[in-house]
């Protein structure tokens, strides 16, 4: 008998649902997962989804036993107890540390880079200059700390890794003219070879 599947409420476009496709896919658990698109967007509520998250976002994984598991850590951390063979979060507790600092970087530079959107994307004269200056701030204080964490980590994948993999794709896309490789030389050139793996690859957004 075929085990059931965990399905996940997905998106092509969140950076915190490509987080868990590449760790699903690192952890060769990609088979275990029945991949449920799902609609979410500013100023409209996804009436199913909010019934089984209370947060109303993706992504969102339901179990066998029809737990929702919300936030794109927890689910990681989730997949680990299915799945500990291949670890993405560390159980010694400096690299676990390490990983989840890395991780909270990540979401940080996304949550940020998200808002300077939000700010650029309103009348010229309706922008806040200064809290602009102070997202862009958090952006690129962001990158240069990945940039140092990147530096130490040599080649090992953990969620850290993923996070920041999955941050900087996003960056690439939506904050376009961001140069961001410049003053990170190290992020980028990492990056550029991250982005090559089958993972990412697989999770690519489609092409606009």
């Amino acid at each position: 008998m075929t085990a059931p599947k965990m399905r996940l409420m997905h998106g092509p476009f969140s950076p915190f649902v490509r987080k868990v496709m590449v760790s699903a896919i690192e952890k060769g658990m990609l088979d275990h997962l029945e991949i449920v698109p799902t609609a979410v967007g500013a100023g409209k509520t996804n009436e199913d989804l909010i019934m089984i998250n209370p947060t109303g976002k993706i992504p969102t994984l339901i179990t066998p036993e029809g737990l929702a598991v919300y936030d794109s850590t927890v689910i990681v951390e989730y997949l680990d107890q299915v799945h500990p063979a291949v670890r993405l979060i560390p159980t010694d507790p400096a690299q676990r540390l390490r990983t989840l600092r890395m991780n909270a970087t990540a979401d940080g530079l996304i949550q940020a880079g998200v808002l300077v959107r939000t700010e650029l994307s309103r009348e010229a004269a309706k922008q806040w200059p200064e809290y602009l200056t102070q997202q862009w701030n958090k952006v690129r204080h962001c990158m240069r700390v990945l940039n140092d964490d990147i530096a130490s980590s040599g080649e090992q994948i953990s969620l850290g890794e993923i996070a920041a993999a999955a941050a900087l794709g996003w960056v690439d896309v939506r904050l376009a003219d961001e140069n961001w490789r410049a003053k990170n030389p190290i992020l980028g050139a990492w990056f550029d070879r991250f982005a090559q793996r089958p993972s990412m690859l697989q999770s690519a957004p489609p092409a606009a």
